[in-house]
């Protein structure tokens, strides 16, 4: 026994975030057959625990049988989504219902919206999110600034937001490629124009997400289209019902 002990390979100390920074998750059985593992139970804030490693000082929570990595100012959001209600308004709700809302895969739901803050800032794209799952993951990193619905002034139609009728039809598109869901669109003008999988914006050019209709075709891929460019300056509303 002795022997083949000289051959086992020694677990590592801390957590793999402790030798690869930009790991954003990772699962308990690697975690309990690689490491000595120094991952305990530090907070818990509503009702999410809050793991950290005592070598590296990540911070985790628990999704399944998975830890995944807490972002930087994560865990202030999540203070300030469970001490304040952040509750849809009536008046928010009557605009809202006007834009339409889409439940995404997580049956969150989403509206692509124009706001006006509080202190005057104006942001067109702007993707409001209903919903009791609290915010935290690596989700919320695609988005430049995340802001809290108490914080908002106004809400209003976005001329670079998707209408209801696409999003419904976008979430459900078959995949034809790997990772490409398309929906075959047409502008008011007859360019056509396809987006991959449930999108809340288009700016492409001098083409807006208003001024797409869906089309009788289907995708094809010998036709020429114009396709979504990536949006970077979105903001995203945290609110519940």
């Amino acid at each position: 026994m002795k022997i083949l002990n000289l051959f086992r390979k020694k677990k590592k100390i801390g957590c793999p975030s402790c030798y690869e920074e930009k790991i954003i998750g990772f699962g308990i059985d690697l975690l309990e057959t690689k490491y000595d593992s120094k991952i305990e139970l530090y907070e818990k804030i509503g009702d999410i625990q809050i793991f950290k490693c005592s070598k590296c000082n990540s911070e985790f929570y628990k999704e399944n049988q998975t830890f995944q990595k807490i972002l930087k100012g994560q865990i202030d959001f999540l203070k300030v989504y469970f001490k304040n209600e952040q509750k849809i308004s009536s008046n928010f709700q009557l605009q809202i219902d006007l834009i339409g809302e889409t439940k995404d895969w997580n049956m969150n739901n989403l509206i692509p919206a124009k706001i006006e803050l509080k202190n005057g800032d104006i942001y067109d794209f702007a993707t409001i999110r209903i919903s009791n799952n609290p915010p935290i993951g690596y989700y919320f990193e695609h988005f430049e600034k995340i802001i809290f619905i108490d914080e908002i002034k106004s809400i209003n139609s976005s001329e670079f937001g998707i209408s209801r009728e696409i999003r419904e039809k976008a979430k459900n598109a078959e995949e034809m490629r790997m990772g490409f869901y398309p929906t075959a669109l047409i502008t008011k003008n007859g360019v056509k124009v396809v987006i991959n999988g449930l999108a809340l914006f288009f700016k492409n050019g001098e083409i807006k997400g208003s001024d797409l209709l869906l089309s009788n075709d289907t995708w094809n891929h010998k036709e020429k289209y114009i396709y979504e460019n990536k949006i970077d300056n979105q903001v995203l509303v945290i609110a519940k019902r």
